[in-house]
């Protein structure tokens, strides 16, 4: 006698084992979640039903990208990070996020004052000396020659500028 008439005489699997060693087994499926539809997805639909071709609408997306920055508002940057390296990536992150937002609220003021042909040395060298005076632990007399330094490179640059 082989296997399977021994399993048909016996009735089967199901009885030949004792119903207590049967483990239980969930039938619940497990259905990965989705995520809901974008906006765009929900009006395309509509729109093929009227034989037209969708549109997706600017405002639908919003734009989430900064603007690209300006060829003077790079070289002003450039100008106001230099010899700063050692100062910002030794700062705490908090303190180097703060540092980094002021520094670009400074530049794109001293963008604003080029692009405007008003340039003045004064309020520039006052712009930066408020800026570099968020770096902790740093002589007096170090941060009034850095801002000097940078003013004279931002006027210059103005300058060349208003030549061009």
């Amino acid at each position: 006698m082989n296997i399977k008439e021994k399993i048909e005489k016996i009735g089967g699997l199901e009885e030949a084992i004792p119903k207590k060693e049967i483990p239980a087994i969930p039938e619940k499926e497990v259905e990965a979640e989705k995520p809901p539809k974008p906006e765009w997805e929900k009006i395309i639909p509509a729109e093929e039903k009227n034989g037209k071709k969708p549109l997706v609408a600017a405002a639908v997306h919003p734009v989430t990208e900064k603007p690209a920055k300006s060829e003077v508002m790079v070289k002003i940057e450039k100008i106001l990070e230099e010899d700063l390296e050692s100062f910002y990536f030794s700062m705490p992150p908090e303190k180097q996020q703060a540092f980094k937002e002021k520094g670009e609220e400074t530049a794109s003021q001293i963008e604003k004052m080029i692009e405007a042909g008003k340039v003045v040395a004064r309020k520039i060298l006052k712009l930066i000396r408020a800026w570099l005076k968020f770096i902790p632990g740093v002589n007096k007399f170090f941060l009034e020659q850095e801002a000097k330094i940078k003013t004279d490179k931002l006027v210059a640059m103005a300058e060349k500028k208003k030549m061009e």
